[in-house]
């Protein structure tokens, strides 16, 4: 990562957690160089990058303003993992697992009826390696991810493609730094390595492989749900 990528980073994260206020100016570009020990390019090329991420707006007379939060770019992956990241935005996994709930089923769904003989190949292979990872937290991880993907490839919708695609990666990109409030008394809202935790995906894995449209979309929505359902009462525990 070189200055440019560093400082707007550490840039994003100030707005994003909330020390820097929508609507105020961030410094003049004299100000933050000396301030930061940087080039006066680099800190143009870091309000470049931010305005790309949609958190600020550059004007000539005005300066450089903080945008308000309905003008993020909420489906960057770098924005939405720093969303994640954010102690005090503790209920975006849960916003997060809601639009999972609305996209999700259907993309199963359409992958039970769309898909081709060797889509159920890779779906099939991938299972298998979701089977090989019980008890292996790494492999399953990355199994996890690896069937999914192959399900929602398989609908061949390039918008429910593309969007559900960035919220896996956001997910796994967290996974290990998200939610420090879970302990010992409580679920978590991530898939363990489990029998248990296989069976789950075995009953959507049989759905889609049987081209069953409705079982596939109820299966995939059952397993969301459980999500949301451990996420609304660890926030609850810690409203």
């Amino acid at each position: 990562m070189n200055r440019t990528e560093q400082l707007t980073l550490e840039l994003a994260k100030k707005i994003i957690f909330g020390k820097l206020i929508p609507g105020e100016n961030l410094p003049k570009i004299e100000d933050l160089s000396r301030e930061y020990n940087s080039s006066r390019t680099v800190v143009r090329e870091a309000y470049k990058g931010l305005s790309m991420l949609g958190l600020v707006r550059s004007n000539q007379r005005s300066g450089t303003a903080i945008l308000p939060r309905t003008e993020w770019q909420w489906w960057n992956l770098k924005v939405m993992t720093l969303l994640l990241e954010d102690p005090n935005n503790k209920d975006f996994l849960l916003h997060l697992t809601e639009v999972r709930l609305g996209l999700e089923p259907t993309a199963a769904a359409l992958a039970a009826s769309r898909a081709t003989e060797q889509d159920r190949i890779r779906i099939k292979e991938a299972f298998q390696k979701l089977e090989q990872s019980v008890g292996d937290d790494n492999a399953w991880v990355k199994a996890d991810y690896d069937f999914h993907e192959s399900i929602i490839k398989a609908s061949y919708n390039d918008l429910l493609i593309g969007t559900i695609r960035i919220m896996h990666k956001a997910l796994t990109v967290s996974r290990e730094k998200t939610l420090p409030l879970t302990n010992d008394n409580q679920e978590s809202p991530y898939d363990s390595p489990t029998l248990a935790a296989l069976e789950k995906h075995r009953v959507i894995y049989e759905a889609v492989m049987a081209g069953d449209e409705e079982l596939s979309k109820q299966k995939m929505t059952e397993l969301i749900l459980r999500v949301r359902t451990i996420l609304q009462k660890i926030y609850n525990n810690y409203s």
